[in-house]
């Protein structure tokens, strides 16, 4: 395993680390946490579309 970088921000990955990645990508199951964050954002560009600024509340995104 390594992962290895330079000074222009490329990485590169080897070993199981890599082959996780590709797993990772090439997998066609959304991501279930990853949509849910979408259709919040997807609601404040819509709030701030039409007011021209958001008001959020973090109780709101309380975990329960």
């Amino acid at each position: 395993m390594a992962i290895k970088t330079s000074t222009f921000s490329g990485w590169e990955l080897s070993g199981e680390d890599a082959e996780a990645f590709l797993k990772q990508i090439n997998d066609p199951t959304p991501n279930p946490l990853a949509q849910a964050a979408v259709m919040r954002g997807e609601k404040l560009v819509k709030e701030y579309l039409e007011n021209g600024f958001v008001l959020m509340n973090p109780k709101e995104y309380k975990k329960t």
